[in-house]
């Protein structure tokens, strides 16, 4: 596939113009250059004879651009009048295609719509798609191929050459002259993400679903955590599948043959597994040592609470992420109502920043940096009450442990008898977090990062003895004095 081979460099110049659109690289330039503003128009009568770029709330194309569209606007839309002779890289909320496009269209966003009345003059013109949601609409035909990751792509019109699908769902309900190759999510699952009213846009469930009508030309290739139901004689070629996400279970085979197959792949989910766990322990053990040490030992010796505060990191990262989120959307939502353009799409870009960091962290806590404590602690184990070796304190030895307890772990989490793996895994990730979270907190508490209420200074409590009452001498200035003279009047 033409697409399938240039896609990481795509990629890369994609979203770096899309970087440069967002924080205002691309600027303002000349009117017959570009655009920028709250609602962006070039009229049905106008004509752009070079690229032309935007930066919009809302950009409508109604007449015609003799070049590239590259900007990011929260709606694109290119009318039934409006034409691009060449390239389309834009981004933001929706981009609406029913006009005339010369050339692939790159997109990331939300969603990406090709209506009925598109038309494409180029008989090789590619779509390529970073999106929540992609639709080539019904009696909409796409020459070339559709290249789309995200949650999910609806094909109900043609596409002429090939689609390849990274994702949750992709729904084909038209012709695809070329071939298939995907992967989507288990279709036991209902979907998790909800609709977005503002774009219209409604999520489908999981998996790959072929209409009775559909066709596809070409071979289907799918990867998934289960079979797909595939209509017969709408694949014309060969179908191929590739189960992905499930663990087999190797007491339920019944051929020498699948056995085989199953402790291949557990020997190298093993290996994989332990050199991902090494090479992040080695790091974390290289530059915060402590960070890795002293939850591995929270979890030697205190193993029950370290599972209690992994369970309640579990818990809380969840709400935490939704209500980031939740208050992400409204703010956003406030900002496109007063029709601050500029401030919304920085705004927006700092909150995706800012979200994409609290899932990555919790992510990296929850599924790596949990599972190299206990892999460490494993090994210190190991070292202890095996080889009766107490552990100095050096990298080298540190490592040695490390690597120790990597190749233990990764060798039961592993073990190919589903229920055993993911239960022992579950409790030592819970327990590595929690202990992680427990080494976090007590840190933070010597840091006097946390209100503490301090005990005044006191002070020595000393004795002063009063005055004798006894005169023992006449005070100063009272001697020489007349014989009954007891003192002045008030009145001096």
């Amino acid at each position: 596939m033409r697409l399938a081979a240039r896609p990481r460099r795509k990629l890369i110049i994609m979203l770096l113009l899309l970087a440069f659109a967002c924080t205002g690289l691309v600027g303002h330039v000349e009117a017959s250059e570009g655009m920028r503003g709250d609602k962006c128009l070039i009229a049905e009568d106008e004509v752009i004879v070079e690229d032309f770029y935007f930066l919009c709330r809302i950009l409508d194309v109604k007449g015609t651009v003799e070049g590239d569209l590259i900007g990011a606007a929260m709606q694109i839309t290119i009318h039934d009048t409006g034409v691009v002779t060449g390239d389309l890289w834009v981004g933001g909320g929706k981009l609406s295609i029913a006009g005339t496009v010369g050339d692939d269209i790159h997109f990331g966003g939300l969603t990406l719509t090709v209506e009925n009345k598109a038309q494409f003059t180029n008989s090789r013109t590619d779509v390529f798609s970073v999106a929540l949601n992609t639709e080539i609409n019904r009696d909409a035909a796409l020459p070339g191929d559709l290249l789309v990751y995200g949650y999910q792509a609806r094909v109900d019109g043609s596409v002429g050459g090939d689609i390849d699908f990274g994702g949750e769902a992709l729904i084909i309900e038209g012709t695809v002259e070329g071939k298939v190759d995907a992967e989507v999510g288990d279709p036991r699952r209902s979907t998790d993400v909800p609709g977005l009213p503002i774009y219209d846009i409604s999520f489908s469930n999981p998996g790959l679903r072929i209409g009775q009508r559909a066709h596809i030309g070409g071979d289907l290739a799918y990867r998934s955590v289960r079979l797909n139901e595939i209509p017969p004689g709408v694949v014309q070629g060969r179908i191929r599948f590739e189960q992905v996400g499930g663990q087999p279970d190797i007491t339920k085979v019944e051929r020498t043959d699948d056995a085989a197959k199953i402790l291949r792949g557990y020997a190298v989910a093993s290996v994989r597994d332990m050199l991902t766990l090494v090479i992040l322990g080695a790091v974390g053990l290289r530059a915060v040592p402590n960070v890795i040490r002293q939850p591995a030992q929270n979890v030697r010796r205190r193993t029950v609470p370290t599972i209690g505060w992994g369970l309640i990191t579990f818990m809380l990262s969840i709400p935490l992420v939704i209500v980031v989120v939740v208050i992400g959307l409204i703010l956003l939502t406030i900002l496109y109502l007063v029709k601050l353009n500029e401030l919304t799409i920085m705004v927006g870009v700092g909150l995706l920043v800012v979200g994409s960091g609290l899932v990555g962290g919790l992510g990296f806590l929850l599924f790596f940096l949990g599972r190299v404590v206990i892999s460490y602690m494993l090994g210190q184990l190991v070292y202890r009450f095996v080889l009766r070796t107490p552990e100095p304190g050096t990298l080298r030895r540190w490592l040695a442990a490390l690597v120790l307890g990597t190749a233990i772990y990764a060798l039961v989490t592993n073990v190919p008898v589903p229920a055993l793996g993911l239960i022992i895994e579950l409790i030592s990730v819970l327990a590595g977090v929690g202990a992680v979270v427990m080494y976090l907190r007590e840190l933070a508490n010597a840091s006097n990062l946390f209100t503490r209420s301090e005990t005044p200074e006191t002070f020595p409590m000393t004795t002063v003895t009063p005055p004798s009452l006894v005169e023992s001498a006449p005070a100063p200035g009272m001697a020489n004095l007349p014989e009954g003279f007891k003192g002045f009047d008030d009145d001096w």
